[in-house]
């Protein structure tokens, strides 16, 4: 067993490098941001635009958080898309909620708006994640209009079962164009009743599913965004038979790429008791905070799992649960957790993180293990 999961992530990796790439000057993207029918969006374009698109879908958000069309153009899956001449934008719906019909109109708006101004793409993907992913499933299922507005997508953590009050809208299990899932291991049961449904009679193209060997929701790294992205590419220039082959009878192909070791960034503390790290990223709607530290650090610091630590951060001081995701804790709690991509979520269970702690990217948190208090 062994072996053959070692054969499929060798194909992984192949399937990142089988695409020829039409690599662009260094030059940094030209970002735009506006606003369509009340639903805002922000591009990311290179200096020579190859004619291929990628429109991102987003996941359900609380009626209480802004409106955001959070692109970031550093993201590894991004950047390299951007390199490679592709243009990528992402639009925030014109309202938070379960969005779904007026979601699809907002996405469609946002790629007239880019055919009007820059020229007809010659390709556009879509990617969407949870609720996002149930979008562009359902966008894969219309008919195919001529030229076709979108080639391909792509569900990451597709929330199949979500439904919009008051709307007739619903899954056919008929794509139309080529619909590739990626999903964790602990939510793979909807994407693969999915791909595995045979409608009589139907014209639909039949679906392809990636597994993540991992639990969590959408809990996948930028390398495993890519494999898809190429995975998809190769389909449509190739056909299907450029996908990978699925070992007997399983349903998916595994596209797990374990997160590369890296030196620890982390200060360590003169008494091994704790460390002091750098915030990466922050998300734009719920202000989790990303941050430079990674497993092994905690453990340099005899810090262990399902304990809490001590977080300082801007002149305050908070308890922070080390668990597994946000589930492990109450709303409203703080929690610290490793992410697909190697290092570490800091968050609070449905609340904002950021905005708590006063914390901006490149601030610097500590973090120290609760010691015992004597009698």
């Amino acid at each position: 067993m062994s072996s053959l999961f070692g054969l499929l992530r060798a194909s992984v990796v192949a399937l990142v490098l089988i695409l020829p790439r039409t690599v662009t000057a260094a030059a940094a993207p030209l970002v735009e941001t506006g606003e369509i029918d009340g639903a805002k969006f922000t591009l990311a374009r290179p200096s020579r635009w190859n004619g291929h698109l990628l429109l991102l879908a987003h996941g359900y958000r609380a009626e209480d958080r802004p409106l955001v069309a959070d692109l970031n153009p550093s993201h590894g899956a991004i950047k390299t898309l951007l390199d490679e001449g592709w243009m990528v934008a992402k639009t925030s719906y014109r309202r938070n909620g379960i969005i779904i019909t007026d979601a699809i109109s907002d996405l469609d708006a946002l790629r007239n708006y880019i055919a009007e101004k820059f020229s007809p793409p010659d390709r556009v993907l879509l990617e969407g994640e949870s609720m996002g992913g149930l979008i562009v499933t359902l966008m894969a299922e219309r008919d195919v209009t001529i030229p076709p507005l979108y080639a391909g997508a792509i569900a990451i953590g597709a929330a199949l079962q979500a439904r919009e009050a008051n709307s007739t809208v619903g899954l056919s299990m008929q794509p139309k164009i080529p619909l590739l899932f990626l999903s964790n291991q602990s939510e793979i049961e909807g994407p693969r009743l999915y791909v595995s449904a045979d409608i009589p009679g139907s014209a639909s193209v039949r679906p392809a599913l990636f597994r993540v060997l991992r639990n969590g929701h959408v809990n996948v790294n930028q390398h495993e965004r890519l494999v898809a992205i190429r995975a998809l590419n190769a389909w449509l220039d190739h056909g299907p038979a450029a996908l990978p082959v699925r070992p007997g009878e399983t349903p998916f192909f595994d596209a797990t790429v374990p997160p590369p070791a890296q030196p620890s960034r982390v200060t360590p503390h003169a008494d091994g008791r704790g460390f002091d790290a750098r915030v990466l990223d922050i998300s734009a709607v719920y202000g989790n905070i990303a941050i430079d530290a990674q497993p092994l650090d905690f453990r340099a610091a005899e810090i262990g799992g399902m304990t809490y630590v001590e977080l300082r951060a801007a002149g305050k001081t908070f308890r922070v649960r080390y668990a597994r995701d946000f589930t492990d804790v109450p709303r409203g709690d703080w929690v610290l957790f490793p992410n697909a991509d190697g290092f570490c979520w800091l968050a609070r269970n449905q609340r904002d993180a950021a905005a708590t702690a006063n914390l901006a990217v490149g601030d610097v948190v500590t973090l120290r293990r609760y010691e015992p208090v004597s009698p």
